[in-house]
């Protein structure tokens, strides 16, 4: 069996996938996140697919737009496509939460992978960004995660060094 928990020491959190967008045929992904106390990614959005955060367990923080949400057990939020939003946990107490990407997302699921794989190997820094700027570029790529704003001036830079770093392999 493929392993399905990935943790990140370096943004003290930990992702399961509950369901692979394979698994799914392609309908959508549901991944599990515990997270410690965290500022968690930086503002942020997605083309290609919505989240639904449903916490489980804890408190979970989470900026659409301007606006933050403060979601307790059992409640919900829908991120539309092409929406900024980021998450994090303000508290010491873990909260245990689901996203679910909808469509399915792959390069998601291999974004946590290659992220996690990088923070466990102490390839980050120590809020967990790549300490190589092809690793990120090549990430934020598949994962199709796009910064707002300014940030977004980066975009051509960031899809050309992936195209160059995937040519290097």
């Amino acid at each position: 069996m493929e392993k399905r928990t990935f943790a990140n020491p370096a943004i003290n959190d930990a992702a399961t996938f509950l369901k692979t967008s394979e698994e799914t045929n392609g309908e959508y992904t549901l991944i599990e996140i515990e997270l410690g106390k965290s500022d968690g990614p930086p503002l942020h959005y997605h083309n290609a697919f919505s989240e639904t955060f449903q916490v489980k367990d804890g408190v979970l923080y989470l900026q659409v737009g301007k606006k933050i949400h403060i979601l307790k057990v059992g409640e919900s939020v829908i991120v539309p496509r092409g929406t900024n939003h980021r998450f994090y946990n303000e508290s010491v107490e873990k909260v245990k939460f689901h996203i679910t990407l909808n469509p399915g997302h792959t390069g998601m699921e291999n974004f946590i992978k290659i992220f996690y794989g990088l923070a466990s190997d102490g390839l980050t820094d120590k809020k967990g960004k790549p300490k190589k700027f092809a690793h990120l570029a090549v990430a934020l790529v598949i994962s199709d995660s796009n910064a707002p704003g300014w940030m977004s001036l980066l975009s051509p830079v960031i899809r050309s060094v992936a195209r160059q770093a995937k040519k290097d392999g």
